[in-house]
């Protein structure tokens, strides 16, 4: 998904008649790299989305709405400083390149008048958010570029804000685009324009020459008309939104294009090319987004199921040498019993095993006193047992660990685009396989999101969908005669049928349990009881509990869509 300047420049165009004049109403930044400015326009609100992520860099109206961060990072409080009320003057494409400049016009703290500018520069991985004042002094950015070797572009406070440096000439300046085609002479057109000439992708030069009339591959140099034709099509790309051919679209559902190329497959066009973008980014962005948030939680999930394996293996490594502790209770024994037959000094000594009858025997500390040999036994029986007693329980808790990252696991692989990953995180972060988030200033609590609810038959039926939720479901939402369904030995939704003292019906209970079986990918069972009956695990983590008096069926996965009630 990439943008040439003859998209860009359209969508300049476009944003600039839209917000000429506009009202700077908030600033939010809801992405580390992503800001959203809210305009007052001609009696209406525009949000602008303006995004420098690697993945999908873009500027474009938007209608979609995102979660907010509890503090403002200090990017935003800086824009809001200054650009709060200021009114957008104009759009523009800043030096023939895929950066888009918007020029505010606003007021200072001392009431003077005061410009500034707010490049967005979409260049994929290299792309960038850049405030300056009305002299091109960089105030601030999203990514700081410290000077490198023959690297011009430096984007730090106090910096001039100059753009990449572009060794080619425009596409758009007629006499240098004639000046490039005049010195082809012969060979491979179309790579002859892309080396040569700025602004244009491999699939608009191909465009450009289709439209002109003229092959790619030329065995001698382009005649007058063939020039004439080429640079004629170069300037109306120029102006593209002022052509006849303008008809924003998406081709292939991966570029947006000004109109449908001649390579294009298949097309879905548009009203306006900011409908076009926000179409194909906005849930491009989200797709990025959830990789970069899972790609965390996932490596530290990960993290914790070897870490707790590894445990797990060495609790049991340590209980198997802890089966030796009888062994050394019983030779203590036996030295006691035949302490008269013993002197200092001795290396062992042989006497029968009480026990099974048979000789046995026990080596001895030749520095120690047969009253202290028996000691010593006695002394490593003692810490074994200790050591047998705290390694169980080490043990059931590594057990429980491992059954709780393995359900985070399974919560992850459930996300979708739309999905938060603050609960993740927030569980992550109670077991310390991530660091919390410092937030700065005065933190807002995020709302916490709701469980699915159904409705069957008259009953309200709920379903969480994570651990926490599962664990405030039933112990905090639920009553003591409200039916809870789980499915049997899996990790999975608790899902309650909330009765009022009304008895479900045997259908009822069926279509829970097939909701509590939807993470399943075959028919399982499901169990299901009085929420009376279910405790929580002791020790536990959330979501872990154990429950009696409960019946059991065969239920399959459905997470019936139709039933649910959508969120208010």
């Amino acid at each position: 998904m990439g943008s040439d300047c003859i998209a860009l420049g359209a969508l300049a165009a476009e944003l600039d008649s839209a917000l000429k004049g506009a009202r700077t109403d908030k600033i939010v930044q809801p992405e580390a790299d992503e800001i959203r400015l809210f305009f007052r326009a001609a009696g209406r609100n525009l949000c602008l989305v303006v995004s420098c992520n690697a993945g999908a860099p873009r500027m474009h109206f938007t209608s979609s709405r995102k979660q907010n961060p509890a503090g403002a990072p200090s990017f935003c409080m800086l824009l809001r400083k200054y650009l709060s009320s200021s009114v957008a003057e104009k759009v523009f494409l800043f030096e023939k390149d895929r950066i888009i400049g918007i020029k505010f016009s606003a007021r200072t703290e001392m009431k003077d008048d005061a410009v500034f500018y707010l490049f967005t520069e979409i260049m994929n991985r290299y792309s960038n958010i850049v405030f300056t004042d009305e002299n091109l002094v960089i105030l601030d950015a999203v990514k700081h570029l410290p000077p490198e070797d023959n690297n011009s572009h430096i984007v730090l406070r106090g910096v001039r804000y100059r753009p990449p440096q572009q060794n080619k000439p425009f596409y758009g300046d007629a006499d240098e685009f004639r000046a490039v085609l005049d010195g082809f002479s012969g060979g491979d057109l179309h790579r002859a324009l892309l080396n040569g000439v700025s602004g244009l992708t491999g699939v608009s030069v191909g465009e450009l020459l289709h439209a002109a009339g003229v092959p790619s591959d030329c065995e001698k140099p382009l005649s007058e008309a063939e020039k004439e034709r080429v640079c004629a099509i170069a300037a109306e790309f120029a102006d593209i939104v002022h052509s006849p051919r303008y008809s924003p679209c998406i081709s292939d559902g991966k570029d947006v294009l000004p109109f449908p190329y001649s390579t294009s497959g298949t097309t879905q066009p548009f009203p306006t090319i900011s409908e076009a973008y926000d179409a194909l980014y906005t849930a491009a962005d989200a797709a990025v987004r959830l990789k970069a948030r899972l790609k965390t939680v996932t490596t530290a999930v990960k993290r914790l199921i070897a870490r707790t394996e590894k445990n797990i293996a060495i609790d049991r490594d340590r209980l198997a040498e802890c089966e030796k502790m009888e062994e050394y209770r019983i030779k203590g024994e036996l030295i006691v019993s035949n302490i008269y037959r013993i002197s200092k000094g001795d290396r062992s000594v042989v006497c029968d095993n009480y026990y099974t009858g048979e000789k046995v025997e026990i080596a001895l500390d030749e520095r120690l006193s047969p009253s202290k040999n028996s000691a010593a036994y006695f002394a490593k029986y003692a810490k074994l047992k200790r050591t047998k007693e705290f390694t169980e329980k080490k043990l059931q808790d590594d057990l429980a660990l491992l059954s709780y990252a393995e359900s985070i696991q399974e919560e992850i692989a459930a996300l979708t685009p739309d999905s938060s990953t603050a609960p993740v995180e927030r569980e992550l972060e109670r077991l310390g396989a991530i660091r919390a988030k410092a937030t700065k200033g005065k933190v807002r609590l995020e709302k916490a999101e709701p469980p699915l609810e159904y409705e069957i038959e008259g009953f309200r039926v709920l379903a969480g969908k994570n651990n926490l939720q599962n664990d405030e479901l039933t112990f905090r939402t639920a009553t003591g005669g409200d039916v809870w369904l789980h499915a049997k030995n899996r990790h999975g939704a608790h899902v309650i049928i909330q009765t009022r003292g009304k008895k479900p019906s045997d259908s009822v209970v069926a279509t829970a349990a097939e909701i509590a079986a939807s993470g399943a990918g075959a028919p399982v069972e499901v169990d299901y009881t009085e929420r009376r009956f279910v405790k929580r695990r002791p020790g536990g983590h959330p979501g872990q509990v154990i429950y009696t008096d409960f019946k059991t069926l065969l239920a399959t996965p459905d997470p019936h869509p139709e039933l649910r009630i959508k969120a208010k």
